[in-house]
């Protein structure tokens, strides 16, 4: 039994040499490969009962090159399928998927270079649970360049979840989604809460954006948001909204970079516009 064990994996080690049939005898009594010349057999005095009178296979450079490339190529197979899967559950709308810094056009040099700042230095400011906030009108970008932002790190295998705003509140307040949403809300490597602000503030609404809002910061890990509300009306006087507003600033507006102001005409309006003339 032993010996048909030995004699297997001296198969396998042939058949695992890319030269196989390219060898020849060595000055030093040994095979070599053809190739790389590299020895592909060595001397093992306490194999010499089981195994070709003791002379076991080794791979030569050929060979250990073989097997890295194979490694290399199941690693990069692991490193696709884990971008696909996040690309999956990591947007609640796959349009976002397009949002890409290659498809920039330039629009807006500042928020590109706070995006890509953001990309670059992820780690850092993960650690210190520092997010972005994008603030402007419609159509000027805001939400390109956060999703710009989620799939670039989503590329580097960080988990990233954007959603809007009305379909998070919609499942946030669902007894059945309930524990799903909290539990991504507060995992997630980097939440992106898209249009914020575009919400009906009911009484139902506030209470579960505080909720959301809260369970976020108290996690601490980052976040960041889009928003056409202006600067000045995150210094609201009404409670509900204050203690909102309190913890976005501090999660979202205390690095460099933050917040973006995303200034100039509608982009959508513009391109429709150069579609049709």
């Amino acid at each position: 039994m032993f010996n048909e064990v030995i004699e297997g994996i001296a198969r396998n080690a042939m058949a695992a040499n890319p030269n196989a049939g390219k060898e020849y005898m060595g000055e030093d009594g040994l095979l070599h490969c053809g190739v790389c010349h590299e020895p592909v057999q060595q001397y093992v005095e306490e194999m010499k009962r089981f195994l070709n009178n003791g002379y076991v296979p080794i791979p030569c450079r050929c060979t250990r090159e073989k097997f890295r490339r194979a490694e290399e190529e199941n690693e990069c197979a692991k490193a696709r399928a884990r971008v696909a899967e996040l690309q999956q559950t990591g947007f609640s709308d796959p349009m976002y998927l397009r949002h890409t810094f290659e498809r920039d056009n330039g629009s807006s040099p500042q928020a590109r270079e706070a995006a890509e700042w953001y990309v670059e230095d992820f780690q850092k400011l993960k650690a210190e649970g520092q997010g972005m906030m994008f603030i402007g009108g419609t159509g000027t970008g805001k939400t390109f360049y956060a999703c710009c932002i989620a799939n670039a790190l989503i590329e580097r295998g960080v988990p990233v979840w954007v959603t809007t705003m009305q379909p998070l509140l919609r499942k946030a307040g669902d007894f059945n989604t309930a524990d799903s949403v909290f539990n991504h809300v507060k995992t997630a490597e980097l939440l992106v809460l898209d249009d914020f602000g575009t919400t009906q503030n009911s009484a139902r609404n506030l209470d579960l954006l505080f909720e959301l809002i809260d369970t976020r910061a108290r996690s601490g890990l980052p976040l960041i948001v889009t928003t056409n509300l202006c600067a000045e009306d995150f210094d609201s006087e009404d409670i509900a909204l204050k203690r909102i507003y309190s913890r976005l600033k501090g999660m979202c507006c205390t690095c460099v970079k933050s917040p973006v102001i995303m200034n100039g005409s509608d982009l959508r309006v513009q391109s429709a516009r150069e579609a049709h003339s």
